[in-house]
């Protein structure tokens, strides 16, 4: 009698009366022991047979579970029972295991990781009460889109608009703070009086500003953050209505704001979003000043909040109503100026969307990857387990119960691999945050949370049923008659159907590879362009720092420039200082002052509205940070306040104002200065790596037009940078021992920092391609060898009939071949389709670029035909003798 007989005998015979376990267990491993023996005897008790018995016996084990589903157990310990065997299965097939759960643990735990910063930086909404009632308010002009707001227009627009309930300016205005035996520069904010009304805190000590204090000479008083508090005054609950001495000059503390106060950031002169406040003080708005700044001069942040029931729209529409009538009452009706509105999490967080979401969709292909390797790994071991399918099936199971197992099994498989793949997510997570550029905002406040954990949970469900539904269903449609028949004559109950499925995830694992490949290669291409771009400068050998000088210790133009002069001279007399200047900015920091400006004997059309960006240099500083001189001369210090007052432009300029002329002589009124002579032509620099040209700038003299305001100081030097910068404390400490200094920086750090969000990109995107890749190759590695494994007996027929080593390599790498090529041709329609998406991240470089294209296309091929040829090369070394024996 056959096993399978013995076994349907036995079962007829069970269900009729009760039995214990332990009873219907030694039974079950009575007839597996005598199936055992009669392969003994027929001579075929190799160790694949002894393989095949130890997995129908592991079926004829679970048919005890069968009987006493029959018996109406409950579903509870069904589960447990489906578990238990689920996890005697996977622990029978270590390797199996510990590949397919290493797979997922990378897919999830980078999924995990990244959705963790989408939704700290995207999802999450500000931490402000009501935040979605909150926009900043941008003034549009012909040539500024995004420009600031000045004091008047903010004046007017609060007394004429009544769409919000409350509105404020803002600015970065930092102080220093000189309590202990070494000054500190502490982050300050300047702030009209209604700014905490529009975040909507309260102080937790003391009170809020008062409108009086946007008074000039009335506004020395200050509200500290929670953190300077507790750090600098010991959290002393009598703080208020102490005086402290800032930047020379005393304030009043009048209150306390409670820990977790984010600041808005804001995009002008403004720190970044999050806890980056030391201390709020009232910005000097009032009285108006007389040179009519307050209306032609922006440079203030602008943020408010809407009142209720009040859309965004309704808002827009008031406030430019508002505008027309400024520009009819002050721009002789020009209408070209409008206001522009946005939503504050847009402002704060819409540069970084399309960022993050390209890092979302390539880790969702890594772990659509990693699900699709594991699915076809999962195939190819339901594959191998038909015989123990088909005894169940036999003894009466039903697919829905053999369905349910599989997707068990695989639910411990995926658990296993979130379970390995959460500390893969914390490590990210941080690795994440050192890696992330300060464009990057509320990128510190990003942390596992419960939420994270809810989607990981999330993933590992879809992710069971992602790559084990399809073995179960592909399985269960085998014919159990044919796979109990087909398994005693070669061993392979492997369908057409089976490997057809196999070859077509391998395609689409080969496809969504390819999409990852030509995103990063598109990305590796931008960053190498942004690295090589026309810098205009030089920033090797050059180290900068920042001061900011106290008005009340430099009250006259005279003083600054005895400062900087007394400077200059210590550190030129420092070993290996060549050159020292300083500046209101240095390139690709991010600067961008404008002013409008008339050149004399220019005709009407040129001088409508004549726009250029302005800076201040010393007279040192070109040569310090390497920029061309094009034509005339450099700033010298016998440039003075005295003499003629001079500029020099750049050459965007001459060519936009002085077209085909040389400007070298020509005269510029701006700034209420009338004939400002032209005494010089330097290069271009770009405001940015990205951007796509230079644009028009001229450059005041430091030391004739002098604003005390904070400097970067520069100094070029041939010595070691990091001893140098040791120093420079102590050097400007003995100019004046209550100054300190910060953003002690080389400036190739800060040329390196204007590309930091393209290198976070290439960096993120750059690995996932590559575990991809390296998914991709295990997965074309995995179906060749079983398929190999799976033809041994043709393999064999094919060699006794004469067929040469070169033959059989040929023949198991055309397979891979033709799975990579369609894979290749499918991944590359996507990627152009979806590459499309990222063409504001691309520079210099389309998003249809064949030579990228190309290139992955060739990688990924020559990747699949390695991973196809060691089992190509096994194949070649198969026995026939031994082949045509193969059971």
């Amino acid at each position: 009698m056959t096993l399978f007989s013995r076994i349907k005998s036995w079962m007829r015979h069970t269900l009729g009366r009760s039995r214990s376990e332990s009873e219907m267990a030694d039974e079950m491993r009575f007839h597996m022991d005598a199936y055992t023996e009669d392969l003994v005897r027929r001579g075929v008790a190799r160790p694949e047979a002894a393989r095949r018995a130890r997995i129908e016996f592991g079926a004829v084990e679970n048919a005890k579970e069968e009987c006493r589903d029959a018996r109406g157990i409950s579903f509870t310990e069904s589960l447990m029972t489906d578990l238990r065997y689920g996890a005697r299965m996977l622990r029978k097939s270590p390797g199996f295991t510990f590949v397919a759960a290493l797979t997922l643990a990378l897919g999830i735990g980078a999924n995990t990781a990244i959705f963790s910063v989408v939704e700290n930086v995207l999802l999450r909404p500000l931490p402000y009460p009501e935040p979605g009632q909150m926009v900043s308010a941008f003034t549009v002009t012909p040539t500024q889109p995004h420009f600031p707001t000045s004091i008047a227009d903010f004046y007017d627009y609060r007394r004429k608009a009544d769409v919000f309930s409350s509105s404020a300016l803002y600015a970065e205005r930092d102080l220093d703070l000189t309590s202990g035996d070494r000054p500190e520069h502490l982050s300050g904010m300047g702030v009209s009086h209604e700014y905490f009304r529009v975040l909507g805190y309260h102080p937790a000590l003391g009170r809020d500003f008062d409108e009086k204090e946007e008074y000039k000479n009335n506004n020395h008083v200050v509200i500290l953050s929670d953190h300077l508090w507790r750090t600098k005054f010991d959290s002393d609950p009598n703080i208020v209505g102490k005086s402290v001495l800032l930047s020379s000059e005393p304030y009043t503390v009048i209150g306390v704001m409670p820990a977790g106060v984010q600041h808005v950031g804001g995009n002008f002169h403004s720190s970044a979003h999050g806890d980056t406040v030391d201390l709020w003080w009232p910005l000097p708005l009032q009285p108006h000043s007389e040179n009519n700044c307050d209306r032609g001069c922006h440079y203030l942040n602008m943020v408010a909040r809407l009142r209720p029931q009040v859309t965004l729209a309704q808002a827009s529409a008031q406030m430019n109503g508002v505008a027309d009538q400024i520009n009819r009452e002050f721009g002789g009706n020009d209408l070209s100026t409008h206001v522009l509105l946005v939503p504050l999490k847009e402002e704060v967080v819409g540069r970084a969307r399309l960022m993050l979401t390209v890092l979302m969709a390539a880790v969702g292909f890594l772990l659509l990857i990693a699900c699709v390797n594991v699915a076809n790994l999962s195939l190819a071991r339901a594959t191998s387990r038909q015989r123990e399918i088909g005894v169940r099936s036999a003894l009466g199971a039903g697919r829905g119960r053999i369905l349910r197992q599989m997707l068990t099994e695989s639910v411990l498989l995926a658990a296993l691999g979130t379970a390995l793949g959460l500390p893969l997510a914390k490590a990210g997570i941080v690795a994440l945050v050192a890696l992330s550029p300060e464009q990057l905002p509320r990128v510190q406040a990003v942390h596992l949370d419960l939420g994270v954990l809810a989607f990981t949970v999330a993933v590992t469900v879809f992710t069971a049923l992602i790559f084990g539904l399809a073995p179960a269903f592909a399985t269960l449609r085998t014919d159990v008659n044919r796979s109990l028949r087909d398994a005693g004559t070669r061993g392979s109950t492997d369908s057409a159907g089976h490997s057809r499925l196999r070859d077509w995830l391998v395609v689409c694992e080969v496809a969504l590879a390819l999409v990852l490949l030509a995103g990063a290669g598109l990305l590796v291409r931008t960053f190498q362009n942004l690295q090589h771009v026309e810098m205009g400068f030089k920033p090797d050998h050059v180290l900068t720092f920042h001061v900011d000088l106290p008005a009340k210790r430099y009250p006259k133009d005279t003083d600054f420039i005895h400062f900087y002069k007394s400077l200059y001279a210590r550190l030129k007399a420092l070993p290996g200082v060549q050159l020292v200047a300083e500046s209101a900015d240095i390139p690709w920091d991010g600067y961008d002052e404008n002013s409008n400006f008339e050149v004399v004997g220019g005709s009407a059309e040129l001088n409508r509205n004549a726009e250029a960006q302005y800076r201040f240099a010393s007279p040192e500083y070109f040569r310090a940070v390497g920029i061309a001189l094009i034509s005339g001369r450099y700033f010298e210090e016998s440039d003075t306040e005295t003499s003629q007052i001079v500029t020099i432009v750049n050459s965007a300029f001459a060519r936009r104002y002085f077209p085909g002329q040389d400007p070298i002589g020509k005269r510029l009124n701006m700034w209420n200065r009338k004939g400002v002579l032209v005494v010089g032509v330097v290069g271009d620099v770009k405001p940015s790596p990205d951007a796509p040209a230079a644009k028009p700038s001229f450059y005041w003299d430091d030391w004739q037009n002098t604003q005390v305001a904070e400097r970067v100081v520069v100094v070029r030097t041939n010595s070691d940078m990091n001893a140098l910068a040791g120093v420079l404390p102590d050097e400007v400490r003995a100019v004046d021992k209550d100054l300190p200094i910060t953003h002690v920086l080389p400036m190739d750090d800060v040329a390196a920092h204007a590309v930091s969000t393209a290198r976070f990109t290439v960096i993120l995107v750059g690995s996932f391609a590559a575990l991809a890749l390296l998914l991709a190759a295990v997965g074309i590695f995995g179906v060749m060898a079983y398929s190999v494994a799976q033809r041994t007996h043709e393999i064999g027929i094919r060699a006794a009939l004469g067929a040469q080593p070169t033959d059989l390599r040929r023949m198991v790498i055309a397979q891979a071949s033709k799975l990579a090529a369609i894979g290749v041709v499918t991944g590359a329609l996507a990627a152009l389709v979806l590459a499309r998406s990222m063409r504001t991240m691309l520079f210099q470089v389309s998003p249809n670029d064949p030579a990228t294209y190309a290139a992955v296309a060739l990688v990924l091929t020559a990747v699949a035909l390695a991973a196809s040829y060691i089992p190509a090369r096994r194949a070649t070394r198969v026995d026939p003798i031994v082949a045509l024996r193969h059971e």
